[in-house]
Order: structure tokens, then sequence, then C-alpha cells
């Protein structure tokens, strides 16, 4: 048997060990296995880019979704939380190496997992995925792979979303945070499409926060913002500063519409915590504000 097909054989051998831990509940078999798939997936990540190898990879990286959804319906939380892991790990790694397809396979499949994981109430797990899928996007934009980082955002907002819907706290406010990360770290990279992204969703965030009355998640996006807001202006990102200024002026009005005394102090005091001079005198693009958000509006389509 060649080396190529122990590969393979053992590649087989260990998904199909970890599906059997998961379902037996094996959480140590099942974190010992995600380990295994992992190295795997790193592995083809460094050999040479052929085809082959690239099925392999992508097959890996499906089934480690798969068993991660396994460890789901189980309600198996350490298991879960590996699952994540490993595949934000092989996500930076293939982002590393410029192996965009295979890094955007396992973004998809991080996105995916950690969407289920809220679904079903597991906040502590659905915090991890949001630190990976936060980890990935800052990567992203140091590597200067816009497209991911802004995906990355994308999914953030996604999953702050179903935080929202879930009331699970840790993740919405873990993923608030990482989205503005991650517009100051494209920002700092000059990466203008996403970190104006960043402020664009986190208004969003904010505006679904106020509409459904939730006082505390609306000041989350707010100091999130604020956070965003601060850096952009030490790093004279004048377009995501603008769009911040907006987000947080937008977010200040509704609150008031809504009696949010608490919100619209947070965002006044955030507002005037921002060095704008200068900025605000400078045109809007508004042509490329609306192509950023289409693209916002084509991912969510498909998801």
């Amino acid at each position: 048997m060649s080396s190529v097909d122990e590969r393979e054989l053992a590649e087989v051998r260990m998904i199909e060990e970890g599906f059997r831990k998961a379902y037996d509940g094996d959480a140590k078999g099942v974190v010992d296995a995600f380990s295994s798939l992992r190295d795997f997936a790193v592995q083809l990540i460094y050999m040479d880019i052929t085809a082959e190898y690239e099925l392999d990879a992508k097959a890996l990286i499906i089934a480690m979704g798969d068993i991660g959804r396994a460890t789901a319906e189980k309600g198996m939380e350490i298991a879960s939380v590996a699952s994540v892991r490993s595949l934000g790990e092989v996500a930076v790694e293939a982002a590393d190496q410029k192996r965009e397809s295979l890094a955007l396979k396992a973004l998809s499949g991080l996105g995916s997992l950690a969407l289920e994981f809220a679904g079903k109430g597991m906040d502590a797990v659905a915090r991890s995925a949001a630190e990976s899928l936060g980890n990935f996007g800052k990567n992203s934009s140091r590597e200067k792979m816009e497209v991911l980082a802004s995906l990355s955002e994308i999914y953030l907002m996604q999953l702050s979303m179903k935080a929202m819907e879930e009331n699970l706290s840790e993740t919405l406010a873990a993923a608030v945070n990482l989205l503005g990360e991650i517009g100051a770290s494209s920002a700092g990279q000059e990466l203008e499409d996403s970190a104006v992204g960043a402020a664009i969703l986190l208004e969003e965030l904010g505006t679904a926060a106020v509409r459904k009355r939730n006082e505390p998640q609306v000041e989350d996006v707010i100091q999130a913002l604020g956070k965003l807001g601060k850096d952009l202006s030490r790093q004279g990102s004048k377009s995501a500063l603008v769009q911040t200024v907006w987000a947080l002026e937008t977010l200040r009005v509704l609150a008031l519409e809504y009696g949010m005394e608490t919100a619209v102090a947070a965002g006044k005091l955030a507002l005037e915590s921002l060095s704008t001079a200068g900025v605000l005198d400078e045109a809007q693009n508004l042509e490329r504000i609306l192509e950023i958000k289409e693209f916002h509006q084509r991912i969510l389509r498909r998801n």
C-alpha cells in the first residue's frame, strides 16, 4: 500500500472514529478525533496544490462539520467547542498559506456550526465559535484577504442576530466586539470595504436590538461602535469613521425614539469621545456604501 493510500485510509478511519465517539457520547474520544482530523487537514494544506488533495481536504472539512453537528445533537459541550476550534485553526492555516478555497470551506463550516450551536442555546460553545470567527477574520485582514475578512464579519453578524433571538448574552457580547475588531484590523491594512462593512453591520445589529426593545443589547453594540470609532480615528480611516459616526447617531436617535435613556446617554458619550474634526466634511461615497450593503445582502441570501 502506498503512503498516499495509507494516509487516505487513516483519514477515513478517523472520520468513522469521530462519528462513533460522538454517537457514543464519548467527549474525550471526539476531542482526540478532532485533533487528528485537524492535523490531517493541515497536512493537506501544505501539500502541492492538486485537484485530488483539494478534494481530500474539503472532504475532511465537511466531515469535521458533520461530526460537530452530531456533538450538538448530543449536547456535548466540550466536544462541540473542539469542533469549532479545530475548524477555525484549519481556516487560519489555509488563509496563511493563501489556500483561499480551503479557507472559505472551513469558514463556511465554522459559520454554519456557530449558528447551529446558538440555535440550540449552547451559549459557551457559540461564544467559542464567535472567537474562532473573530480570530480568523482578523488573521485574514492581516493577510490582506479582504473577501474572507468581510465574510467573517457577516457570519459574526448572523451569529449576533441568532444570539439576540436566543438571548445568549456571552455569545452576543463576544460576537459584537469581535466584529468591531475585524473592522479595526481591516482599517489598519487599508481594507476599506471590510472596515466600512463592520460599521454597517454593527448599525444593523443595533437597529435590530432597538426594535426588539432590548436596551442592554443596544448598549453592547454602541460600545463596540465607540471602540471601533476610536481605533479608526487613530488610524485615519476616514470613510469607515464617517460610517461609524453615522451608525452611532442613528442608534442614538432610535434609542431616543424608543425611550431608552441609558442607550441614548451611551451613544452621546461615544460620539463625544471620537475625534471627527474635518472628517464629517468629507464627501460620503454613497455609491461605495451601497455596493458593500448589496454584497452583504447577496451573502445573506445564500445562507
